[in-house]
């Protein structure tokens, strides 16, 4: 099965969502997903493990995940101690056009967490409490239906993300301890993965590259990342042409070559596959939502 790319379409034109102290277990998580939203996840209670672009993490209370747009991710819950945490969604489309001050500040977490490839970030106590209450507030406004609604939540997001850049940034240059879960060769080919998209790349060359069989490669990487490799790889290569598209105004033949495709038609239907739309329409329609 692909990754599911996670549908966040709100009843009204306002992009933000929260999905408030829900409590998980195995059943209630979706497989590995990426969506085009901002996530931030708060973790309130129980345990887990958290992969999110190549890293697994290991998840506690406390615990705090940033995902930028267009990443792979998934959460593996412990089947003794069901996680309760709090997701918030929300266009980029709300920073991008902010009255609150510089935009790039609020956008610069999510940055630096792309940046490094360290999504996960602890959080002293204290700092953790203030974040709780600003995170019930936000719910409240989020329950109530007054005129000023959109003002209300638009503000206590920002303030949100300027508590997480005061207390997340000054640490984002120290990696966050990664999980063990699941053996080394896993990581070493979800690193391999991500930096040679442009190459051919297959079960046969992974599996011999790391030195296992392709049939026990096969089964553990499904079992672990949620999808087969053939699918995480496509998905990969998705991703990074989502990206190049909206960045950089390369010729779409390029792009599709960087990416690791060789034939224009291949590239256009699996595109079209993963997103609904061309990489024109993507790129057109992207270029238009920036001015939400």
């Amino acid at each position: 099965m692909a990754p599911i790319r996670k549908q966040l379409e709100p009843k009204r034109a306002f992009p933000f969502q929260i999905s408030y102290k829900q409590k998980k277990g195995l059943q209630h998580e979706l497989p590995e997903h990426t969506h085009e939203w901002l996530e931030v996840i708060i973790i309130h209670k129980g345990s887990g493990t958290f992969f999110i672009d190549q890293t697994f993490y290991d998840l506690h209370e406390g615990d705090i995940i940033l995902i930028p747009s267009n990443i792979i991710h998934r959460t593996i819950p412990d089947k003794d101690k069901l996680l309760t945490s709090t997701a918030i969604f929300f266009s980029s489309a709300l920073l991008n056009h902010t009255g609150f001050g510089n935009s790039f500040l609020y956008w610069r977490i999510f940055e630096e967490a792309k940046r490094r490839k360290n999504y996960k970030y602890s959080f002293h106590s204290d700092h953790y409490k203030q974040l709780t209450q600003y995170l019930t507030i936000l719910k409240k406004e989020a329950e109530m239906a007054n005129p000023d609604q959109e003002n209300a939540l638009l503000v206590w997001l920002h303030v949100i993300l300027l508590h997480l850049n005061r207390h997340c940034l000054p640490i984002a240059s120290v990696p966050t301890e990664q999980s063990t879960f699941g053996p080394e060769w896993i990581r070493e080919a979800l690193i391999y993965i991500d930096q040679h998209l442009e190459i051919d790349l297959d079960l046969q060359y992974l599996s011999k590259r790391v030195a296992v069989s392709p049939a026990h490669f096969s089964r553990v990487f499904k079992n672990l990342v949620g999808v087969n490799v053939t699918e995480y790889i496509t998905v990969k290569r998705i991703l990074l042409a989502k990206e190049l598209l909206l960045n950089f105004d390369e010729k779409i033949s390029t792009i599709a070559f960087q990416c690791g495709f060789k034939a224009m038609p291949h590239f256009y239907r699996t595109f079209k596959k993963h997103t609904s739309m061309t990489p024109s329409e993507y790129r057109k329609n992207s270029l238009k939502d920036t001015n939400y």
